[in-house]
This record gives structure tokens, sequence and C-alpha cells, in this order.
């Protein structure tokens, strides 16, 4: 991102080859240790609608009422450093000090004094992690293979195996075939270099898209787990995880991860070296349909009269470290995201329309009896059916349901075109406040939630780390 900024601002003029060398060797010099980006792998995933939970309220206000929190949190410099920073910010946008937050203090001051010391107390050049980070943990090398499962919002999960070769310099190949839960098969070829020991970025092709891969090794070098994403739509996208396949047993997914008590229906266990017993827990019966090294096919029944909640799965000596949840009924659908954004784009612009993608989430009551509870049990993404609608009065004046856009049976709304729009009122662009309702059958009952969409204007700039 430093390197991009100083060619924006014409202080330096290097080719694409050039700019990954430079980046290459800072990050493997003065980069960060997996323990320093761990809390903040969302923003360089480019992960959509996240809202942040920052520690420190006073910097957000400071610092992430522009720009995410997560920015300055991944980067480091000493007092005086930050303090520099904080003129640079000045220079380049000046009417930041007239902003809400700013024009009622003396910003200037404390933002050059006491945030600077601060800054370069939390985030500072030097660090102890980085250190032994660098002296004990940059020789990993992540050939071999790969037991893979991941998911893709929308779609459903997806598992395989990848095979990954080193090319020489922290270059290195993956190969792999994946297949969805749905059917689809997803066979690939992407190459990718790391960074700091542990950072994987690598390029793959899917139906003619180009999706960038970014990944991130566990300490032990036993573990690959990020996002991948469209280079031209990064909110397309979907998780990955893979371990190795000669790292010992491990159960990586349980898919469904979910059984209704009194039902009957077919589960898979996902993971390495799956030897040994398998244990739902108390209440669930299991015949095993299918069986193998990585993959445990079962007919589940959970005992009617068993009492709801989360239960723990093993595999032999092996534990799923995700939730498994018994449940007697859904009593409610959350939509995710709650809150969500999407930008309209295209209509011959060099910017393409921004979807928004919508799960419907079944949860229990809980122990309490009550919905919407502390204590509620979420059970997992369920089918809905989809449909959106204006969000408010001012939403229905203007007419946003009709001119914004439209929402798929996959829960995918897509924007409408980008510009001037004779047809609504004063001509004014397709934006608009929607709410995007899914609905979902639970038996004979049918159960909805709601959630809010904005849908925008376009996003003219686009940096590296938002």
């Amino acid at each position: 991102m430093t390197v991009v900024r100083m060619e924006r601002e014409g202080r330096v003029v290097v080719n694409r080859d050039e700019r990954r060398a430079v980046v290459k060797y800072l990050s493997d010099s003065q980069g960060l240790a997996p323990v320093e980006t761990a809390d903040f792998r969302y923003i360089l995933e480019k992960r959509p609608n996240i809202i942040e939970s920052p520690a420190d309220p006073e910097l957000a206000v400071m610092c992430g009422r522009c720009h995410s929190n997560a920015r300055y949190s991944l980067q480091r410099r000493d007092a005086d450093e930050w303090r520099k920073l904080v003129s640079f910010h000045v220079v380049q946008f000046p009417t930041l000090e007239y902003q809400t937050m700013s024009a009622e203090r003396r910003w200037f001051e404390e933002a050059t004094t006491e945030f600077a010391s601060r800054l370069g107390e939390n985030f500072p050049l030097q660090s102890t992690a980085w250190d032994n980070w660098r002296a004990n943990g940059m020789d990993a090398n992540p050939s071999g293979q790969w037991r893979v499962v991941g998911y893709e919002p929308g779609k459903g999960r997806y598992e395989g195996i990848a095979t990954i070769s080193a090319l020489g310099g922290d270059n290195y190949q993956a190969v792999f075939a994946l297949s969805y839960t749905d059917g689809d098969a997803w066979k690939g070829r992407s190459e990718a270099l790391l960074y700091s020991g542990y950072e994987w970025r690598g390029r793959n092709e899917r139906n003619g898209a180009v999706l960038r891969e970014v990944y991130a090794l566990s300490e032990d070098g036993s573990r690959l787990s990020g996002r991948w994403l469209d280079i031209d739509r990064d909110e397309r996208g979907g998780d990955w995880t893979a371990v190795r396949m000669d790292a010992g047993d491990s159960l990586l997914a349980v898919d469904p991860p979910y059984l209704r008590i009194g039902k009957t229906r077919e589960i898979r266990l996902l993971g390495v070296a799956l030897e040994g017993i398998v244990d739902f827990g108390p209440g669930v019966k299991h015949e095993i349909v299918s069986r193998s090294a990585t993959e445990i096919v079962v007919n589940a029944t959970s005992v009617a009269g068993s009492s709801q909640g989360l239960r723990q799965v093993s595999v032999g000596s092996t534990e799923f470290q995700g939730s498994f949840s018994l449940y007697d009924r859904v009593d409610t659908i959350k939509v995710i995201p709650e809150n969500a954004v999407a930008r309209v784009g295209g209509a011959g612009g060099k910017l393409l329309p921004v979807p928004a993608q919508f799960e419907a989430v079944g949860y229990n009551r809980g122990a309490d009896g009550k919905p919407n509870t502390e204590d509620d049990i979420r059970i997992g993404v369920f089918p809905a059916t989809w449909s959106h609608s204006d969000f408010d009065e001012l939403a229905t004046e203007l007419e946003d349901a009709r001119f914004a856009g439209q929402i798929d049976n996959n829960g995918r709304f897509q924007p409408a075109v980008a510009g001037i729009n004779p047809d609504r009122y004063i001509s004014t662009n397709n934006v608009g406040v929607l709410a995007i309702t899914g609905t979902v059958i639970d038996d004979d009952r049918e159960l909805s939630g709601t959630a809010r969409l904005v849908v925008t204007v376009q996003r003219f700039i686009n940096p590296p780390i938002n």
C-alpha cells in the first residue's frame, strides 16, 4: 500500500516487476509476524461488510473515521514517524480538520502529541514478535499435498485436494481439484509468491475470471487458510482452509453442521487421517454409509426427546473445532450481513457494479425458551426464498425497490447500472435503501428475517487496504 501511494503521489515510478521485488524485499526484512496480523486478516482478505470492533475507541475516532482501523493497525512506525504521517494527512486532506470530531477539538495538537505517542507505543517500528519470527520462522516450505475444505457464500461447501510445488525463490504452484456439495467441480492451477515466510499471494482463473488468493500459513506450517476473491469484484469469494495430508489427524468440517431432533439426515465429516470411532455426542445415533481417511458419510439420527444445544463431534482422538447443533425447531431467521452495501456501476463506465451476497441463518430460542436473547443457538444457513422492498418511507417515495436492482434465488443482490435515470425523481442515480428479506420453510411454518442494504454510488478510490 505504501509503494502504491508513493507511485500515486508521483514520487516514484516503477513497473509491476519492480514493485513486486520492492514489496517482497520489504516484507521479508521489515514485515509483520503472524501474531501481528492475526486480528486484521479480514482487511487483507477484503471481506465485505465487516463491522470493526476496535480495541482503542479513541484511536478509532482519531484514525478510523476516514478508513478502517485495521489499516493503521497493520503499519509500524516510531512515534516521530507517526507524527510525520499526521502532517502528511493534513497536507493531502486539509479539510479533515473541519470534519465532525475534529472541528470541536484541538485536533492537530492532540494528533501530533498524545496520539502519535500512543500509535508509536501500540504499533512500534521494532517488535519482539517480528524479530523472533524473522529469526525462527522464515524458512517455511508449503510444498506437499494438502486437504482442502471451504465455503462460498450463496453456493455452499466445497472440498478436495491441492498439491503445492516449489518453483524457486519463494514462488510456488498449486494444482487443486475441488467439488461442491451441489455437485459442481472446480479444477484449477495457481501460482503464488510467499511473503514474510507465511503470507501466500496467488492467482488462478475460474470461468474466465481472475481470482486472487490471500492465504496465511500457520506458524508451524501445517495449515494454509484465508480467502480467495475475484480480482475485479472482491466482494465475490470464498473461505479456504487446507491442512497438510501428513500433519496428523484433523476433522475440518461437518456438513451440514446441524441436525433436527427426531430426524435422520446424511452428514459428511471431512478431514485428514479420520480413524477411530465417530461420535456426535449424546442423543445422536449414526450408521456409516461410506468411509475413507479424508471423508466419512453417515446417516445420523437425533433421538426424540434429546436436549437441544451444541454437541462436540469427534472421530477417534480428533475433535471438530466448529459447532454442531441439535435443535427441535427454528425459532428465528437472521439475514446476514444485517447491514450491507452494494454499488451501482457499469453502463459503459470503468467501474463494475458491486453486488451483495446474503444468507439466511436459523436460530433456536435456547435454554431460556425466549427468542432473540443471548443464549440463542445458531443452527446454520438454511435454503431461503428472497425478495427486496423499500426500507422506509423515503425509499418508498423515491421507488428505490423499483430502480436500485434485483435479488436472485441464491440471495445475491445485483445493483442497477450507474448514471442519471430520467425515469426517477429529479433524474437521480439508481441508488436507494432496501429491505432484503429471506424466507425459510420449517415444516409447515414460514419464517422470515430482514437485513438493510444501502445501494450507493461507485467507490472511485480503492487502495490496497481500505
